[in-house]
Formats: structure tokens, C-alpha cells, sequence
């Protein structure tokens, strides 16, 4: 498996670092979020497992729509001789409607700018590029405090796609803090996300 294999099974893990993946109480899109990703690649020649870490947030700008912006890193263990570390900045919108009294409806484009460097110890290859993610699913509020989210994502960089299909629980403790816990699967590519948002 050559340099780029390895580097476009790897780009799925800074996919999820993208921000309006879910929602806060009262689908609220005002927010700021901490977010841990754990990945699991199956690269046809073994599996590489990854983690990765982003900051994101939702901003309003009219009662449908949201501005969106966000930062990730991610590194994986080595493999075939060869460690990945990325990072990533995405900015977009998400345009949303309520479809009852307790979901929502959701879509988003979002402009992914992504940095890849690859190295073997000796030699150190990097390169980026710029893509986008068009992402769209649904919200609802199973209870006062616990929210279900499902939603499918695809995202083109680096002259591949990647689709990615996730599903979400989020636990309110109050009007500001909640707690939210979520698996996507998709391209041979696992992956846990655990976050912590603050609606602002």
C-alpha cells in the first residue's frame, strides 16, 4: 500500500471533527463544543486505529440558518513503517427546520481545509487541499433532557470521497451543559465521538 492509500483511508478521521453534527436542548444553535474521536480503519492490509481531538462551534444568523466553524487534529498509530498526522479548519452553514414539535431537520455545507503530513522517521512528506462536506439528518428530543441525532455526511477532498453515516445521543444536565456520545461507520472507517457543548 503506497503513501496516498494510507492517506485517504486516514482523512475519514477528520471528517468527524466537523462541527453541526447535533444540537443542543431546545435545538439551540448557538454553542461552543469539545469533541474526542477514536477510530478504528480497516485499510484492507490491517486495521489502523486513530484519535483525534476538535474544537467547533454554531453561531445564528437568522432563524433558519447557522454559521458554522471548526478545528481538528488527529494522529494514528503507526503502520507499515509510516505515522499520519492531520489537521483540520472547516467553516459553513447549516440550514434547519422544525418538522414537529420535537424534531428538526437539518442540512449543512461546510468548506474542509485539510493538512496531511506522513512520515517514516527519515523523510517527512506533506500536503493539503481543500474540499467540502454536504451533511444532512435529523434531531429529536426523546425526552426533556435526552436528544437522539442521525445523520449522513459526504465528504470530497484530496480527489476522494468519503461517506459516512453516524448516529447520536446527547444528555442535557441543564439549559447550558450537555454531554453527547455518538458512532459513525461508513468507507471502512469505525469511529466513537465523545463530546462536551456549552450553548451560548
Amino acid at each position: 500500500m503506497n503513501n496516498v492509500s494510507i492517506l485517504r483511508y486516514f482523512l475519514a478521521t477528520i471528517i468527524l471533527i466537523a462541527p453541526a453534527r447535533a444540537i443542543s436542548q431546545e435545538f439551540n444553535y448557538d454553542f461552543v463544543q469539545g469533541t474526542y474521536a477514536s477510530s478504528t480503519i480497516d485499510t484492507g492490509l490491517g486495521d489502523i486505529d486513530a484519535t483525534g481531538f476538535g474544537f467547533s462551534g454554531s453561531f445564528s444568523i437568522s432563524q433558519n440558518l447557522a454559521f458554522t466553524v471548526g478545528f481538528g487534529t488527529s494522529s494514528a498509530d503507526r503502520f507499515l513503517g509510516i505515522d499520519v498526522d492531520t489537521s483540520s479548519t472547516t467553516f459553513g452553514v447549516t440550514a434547519h427546520s422544525s418538522s414537529g414539535s420535537k424534531t428538526d431537520i437539518f442540512g449543512g455545507f461546510t468548506v474542509l481545509m485539510a493538512d496531511v503530513e506522513l512520515s517514516d522517521g527519515f523523510t517527512t512528506i506533506s500536503d493539503d487541499d481543500t474540499g467540502n462536506i454536504i451533511n444532512f439528518g435529523f434531531r429529536h428530543m426523546v425526552s426533556d433532557t435526552l436528544e437522539l441525532t442521525a445523520a449522513f455526511s459526504r465528504t470530497d477532498i484530496f480527489d476522494d470521497t468519503s461517506n459516512q453515516t453516524g448516529f447520536g445521543l446527547r444528555f442535557h444536565s441543564d439549559e447550558k451543559l450537555s454531554l453527547g456520545v455518538g458512532y459513525t461507520f461508513g468507507d471502512d472507517v469505525d469511529t466513537l465521538l465523545l463530546n462536551v457543548r456549552l450553548a451560548i
